[in-house]
């Protein structure tokens, strides 16, 4: 299965768990599970690097008015997904994906299980990560080459729940600060003690570490 077009019928799917499904698995076929009519609310999505590579789901075209032709938005479509987990992390971080996914998504878990050669975010990234202004949880799990967490944090302005787990280069939060929306910031699992040091100091009681 290359792409999720045998699948694009199940439109009271909840839940969808793909494993290991290799580079070749691509994401077509998964925007009519989460638009008109689809109810798929939950996405776990490992073993598939490219799976959201170039995705694009409102896409532009050239319409023909009176003055001549003019590059327009087609009407764009909004997701049903609230609970996303995955692995394609250059994929999913791209302004397309989140843009379409801005006003749904509230849970975000972000894994590279132990895949090294990620020292940082790029740019592009954390514009896109800023799109997602409905997240309320965020996750990031198994960055072994991870320095720094991504800037601009602090404008995921419904943040309420902040995870960093087995992140072993990180000594710092971001130099911009955090939310002021955030409530809970869990540093576990293989992660420095200067990290854990500076996270219980940022908001003691609520801070859980």
């Amino acid at each position: 299965m290359g792409t999720l077009e045998p699948l694009s019928n199940l439109c009271s799917l909840t839940t969808l768990e793909l494993q290991d499904c290799g580079e070749d698995l691509e994401c077509q076929g998964l925007q009519s599970l989460l638009t008109t009519g689809g109810q798929l609310n939950k996405l776990e999505i490992m073993g598939s690097p490219r799976f959201f590579a170039d995705w694009d789901p409102n896409p532009k075209r050239a319409l023909e008015d009176a003055e001549g032709g003019e590059e327009q938005q087609t009407q764009l479509v909004s997701s049903t997904l609230r609970e996303l987990m995955t692995d394609d992390i250059a994929g999913v971080l791209a302004a397309p994906v989140c843009r379409f996914l801005s006003s749904s998504l509230t849970k975000l878990q972000l894994l590279r299980n132990w895949c090294g050669g990620m020292e940082r975010f790029s740019k592009e990234q954390e514009d896109a990560l800023q799109l997602l202004s409905s997240l309320q949880e965020l996750k990031f799990w198994n960055f072994k080459d991870l320095q720094q967490l991504p800037a601009g944090l602090r404008n995921l302005t419904s943040l309420k729940i902040l995870s960093v787990n087995c992140c072993p280069p990180i000594l710092s939060l971001p130099n911009d600060a955090l939310p002021d929306s955030l409530e809970k910031l869990y540093v576990r699992y293989n992660c420095t003690q200067e990290l854990k040091q500076q996270c219980r100091g940022w908001r003691e009681p609520s801070l859980k570490s």
